[in-house]
């Protein structure tokens, strides 16, 4: 996990320059901090995109995310404050859900209304997102404005055909290190348990919802059968399968002309669905 983890925090220069002229601001929550990014893009709407990185649930940084959020801050016209949750064997996946809640509840303290606070996230940050959204629906808090999901890791169970179909086609995320890392998460519990894999959760009443994933993703099929459990559900959602992409392959939107592409449909679904005041 070390060595993962080193080689992970070389990537920051494929990920791209942040754009000129971006900030951030330091956020300490009760556990962690949080990076509030914004760029000089930001309008003055009330519009905010809390953004929760990938890696697996034990791996990455907001510090890591940081040039992919910032040009998910251009795009979109709003700040995003990215969480830099706890992770993965030092700590539980439930400890990073309760960093991720803090961040949001932070929001709304500041001001923001749910209907202005749009959840994203890549894999398991995607993941993550969801679980915002189930566990502000359990709490009784303002239910966000949106969910936009990038590879979505989503069954820890690993029960749809693109974990057979794409295992030797995604070059981004290795079969089995998906599997090992789930039963480390899972810490003996059903990796079908709704805590774990939100697509086996009661998803009625959640926000519309954007789904990416690419065609030779190893998730892809989390991310298919997610827009099938909300579309009984009665809830929107877009589902947008990218040609020929991989896993998590918004990441690099500042080198493939397809992630950009993916990264401003994302921020235009945020910016589309958040800042409305009922």
């Amino acid at each position: 996990m070390r060595r993962a983890r080193r080689l992970t925090g070389r990537l920051g220069p494929v990920l791209g320059r942040n754009p000129s002229g971006t900030t951030v601001r330091r956020v300490q929550l009760p556990e962690c901090h949080a990076d509030l990014v914004r760029t000089t893009r930001v309008t003055g709407s009330r519009r905010v995109i809390l953004y929760l990185h990938g890696g697996g649930f034990v791996l990455g940084s907001s510090r890591l995310w940081r040039a992919h959020v910032a040009w998910l801050s251009a795009l979109a016209g709003a700040p995003v404050l990215a969480v830099n949750y706890r992770i993965v064997p030092e700590h539980r996946v439930h400890d990073g859900v309760e960093d991720c809640l803090s961040a949001y509840r932070w929001l709304l303290e500041q001001g923001h209304a749910g209907a202005d606070v749009a959840l994203a996230g890549d894999s398991a940050g995607a993941n993550l997102a969801f679980a915002v959204a189930l566990r502000a629906r359990e709490r009784g808090w303002p239910r966000p404005a949106a969910i936009a999901a990038t590879s979505p890791w989503l069954d820890l169970a690993a029960t749809g055909p693109s974990y057979e179909t794409n295992r030797l086609l995604d070059p981004f995320l290795p079969a089995k290190a998906a599997a090992d890392v789930a039963r480390m998460c899972a810490l003996g519990a059903e990796l079908n348990a709704p805590e774990l894999s939100p697509c086996y959760a009661d998803l009625r009443e959640l926000p519309p919802v954007l789904i990416q994933v690419g065609s030779i993703d190893l998730l892809r099929s989390d991310g298919e059968l997610m827009a099938q459990r909300l579309e009984q559900a009665g809830v929107p959602c877009e589902l947008r399968v990218w040609h020929g992409q991989m896993h998590a392959f918004t990441l690099l939107a500042g080198v493939l002309p397809d992630a950009k592409a993916a990264l401003r449909e994302l921020a235009d679904f945020a910016a589309s669905h958040t800042g409305a005041r009922g």
